[in-house]
């Protein structure tokens, strides 16, 4: 007995000291910032850049992802994933959220014979939707996974951009690449929910993204967010990478349909950081995005509201129950959240200045 009990004492003990290794200190504050300007352009993404890309590396991954706010309270958010950087295979999710953030998802894994995706130009038919890129403004985007299902046209309000420069961004030496296709959209359509259809309207975002090899080797965690505020349309992130000579800040604004602001260099701080009881990660309540250059200038303070998502990404992998455990526990514990927050801030912009605020969102990915 004594013998037995000695055992199981040690094997706990391996547990709890091989658990430390996926246990992450909260941290007090993130600050992101650069010493100089970095100009990334206002350029929108080429049509090979839009289009499926032929990646080579260890286990590449690419994702076309739309979301969007529609007029009757609803929330939806849609992928198309070719393939998935969970799976290795590819697939579709489609979620709608209530006005009150409850939640129904779809999500499918496909065969490689199940989805076409264009090497020339936005272009996706599967058996869970398609993707269609109508003409220079328009698209449209169909999901039908599961008995939910919707059919939208995407009418471009604010452009797209496809960063281009030095210090981290869409060079052809990464491992991970980042391009926004539409940063604010007019979303009309349908969805429909168990054959009940009816048509919406609402406003939008669409992006992509593509790389090498798995997320968990190339980045910690980013914090990436978007903000309408009347005329103008903001997208910001922050990109933790394990190469620390890489630096990934990415600010895009546009004031009504013309892009302003195509920066490497705002100036992002993360702070009083939550930790998540279930997960067991952290994200910040508090960011703070801050950026001049000549005579345009930008502050903006976002403050959480409430997590309408936190995911253990783990879950939505090809492993199995207990690899999914022993990959938590001892290697790594991806995870995301999605966060409402209010903002409040300021825009100078051509001698003007504009008080901004409202309701936003923001996600924060991590794979240590």
């Amino acid at each position: 007995m004594k013998n037995a009990l000695g055992k199981y004492a040690w094997l706990l003990c391996a547990v709890l000291v091989m658990a430390a290794c996926t246990h992450l200190e909260r941290p007090t504050e993130i600050v992101g910032t650069t010493d100089r300007y970095l100009d990334w352009g206002t350029s929108p993404p080429p049509a090979q850049d839009r289009a499926r890309h032929v990646i080579e590396g260890p286990r590449p991954f690419e994702w076309w992802y739309f979301d969007g706010h529609l007029d009757n309270g609803d929330t939806f958010v849609g992928v198309f994933l070719d393939p998935s950087f969970t799976t290795g295979k590819p697939g579709a999710m489609l979620s709608l959220y209530g006005p009150d953030w409850s939640k129904e998802t779809r999500l499918v894994t496909l065969e490689a014979e199940e989805i076409t995706s264009s090497l020339d130009d936005a272009g996706i038919r599967s058996s869970a939707g398609f993707l269609r890129r109508l003409n220079d403004t328009t698209y449209r985007v169909y999901w039908k996974i599961d008995g939910l299902e919707a059919d939208l046209t995407l009418s471009t309000l604010a452009p797209g951009w496809m960063p281009k420069g030095d210090d981290g961004v869409n060079e052809s030496a990464l491992d991970f690449f980042w391009t926004i296709h539409q940063a604010k959209n007019r979303i009309t359509g349908t969805i429909t929910r168990d054959g009940v259809s009816r048509e919406v309207t609402g406003t939008g975002y669409a992006d992509h993204n593509w790389g090498r090899r798995p997320l968990y080797e190339i980045t910690r965690r980013w914090v990436w967010g978007r903000i309408i505020a009347g005329d103008y349309t903001i997208v910001y992130a922050d990109v933790d990478y394990y190469n620390s000579s890489i630096e990934s800040r990415p600010l895009y604004i546009a004031k009504g349909d013309t892009m302003i602001v195509g920066t490497g260099s705002p100036t992002i701080r993360q702070e009083n950081f939550v930790t998540d009881p279930v997960l067991g990660r952290h994200y910040p309540s508090k960011i703070t995005v801050d950026f001049e250059n000549g005579g345009t200038k930008a502050h903006i303070d976002i403050t959480l509201k409430a997590v309408v998502e936190n995911v253990d990404l783990l879950t939505m992998s090809d492993l199995n129950p207990v690899a999914q455990w022993a990959a938590r526990t001892f290697v790594f514990k991806p995870t995301y959240f999605r966060v409402i927050a209010d903002y409040e801030g300021t825009i100078e912009y051509d001698g003007i200045t504009d008080d901004i605020s409202g309701e936003c969102l923001y996600e924060v990915m991590g794979f240590e």
